[in-house]
């Protein structure tokens, strides 16, 4: 459990999650106030449908909307967008081996499920098993 402070009100308080920002007394009200933000935004008209034409603000062609939190067009989106990192293969291939190991059909899933419940992944289980077979031959 991590304690926090809430935002709202300033009390402490406990929680699992590492993204939780206010107490179980304030987080009803921030709701509320979230609804009925987003109810006046929607009534004034500023919110803009899926599927309607807009015009890009940088470039002046008209597009599709696509998605709730679109701006410019296709052409125009940042392309610094965030991409998730590759892995480092470098330090992949300088620490581990790589062995490809076949198994009947269907029996992938319920070794990593059985993996899964004992807390391992599949390389640790298959670790553990190729450990505990040397040790008991």
């Amino acid at each position: 459990m991590i304690t926090r402070k809430c935002e709202m009100c300033g009390m402490e308080f406990q929680t699992a999650s590492n993204r939780a920002k206010y107490c179980i007394y304030c987080r009803d009200k921030v709701q509320v106030q979230r609804n009925r933000a987003y109810a006046e935004k929607k009534k004034s008209g500023s919110v803009v449908k899926i599927g309607s034409e807009q015009v890009c603000p940088i470039c002046g062609k008209t597009y599709t909307v696509t998605s709730g939190s679109q701006k410019y067009c296709t052409e125009c989106t940042p392309k610094q967008k965030r991409k998730k990192a590759p892995p480092n293969t470098e330090y992949l291939k300088g620490h581990y081996d790589y062995i490809r190991v076949n198994v009947p059909k269907g029996e992938r899933e319920k070794i990593k499920a059985y993996a899964e419940s004992h807390g391992m992944s599949v390389n640790k289980l298959f670790l553990t098993a190729l450990e505990e077979y040397k040790k008991n031959h």
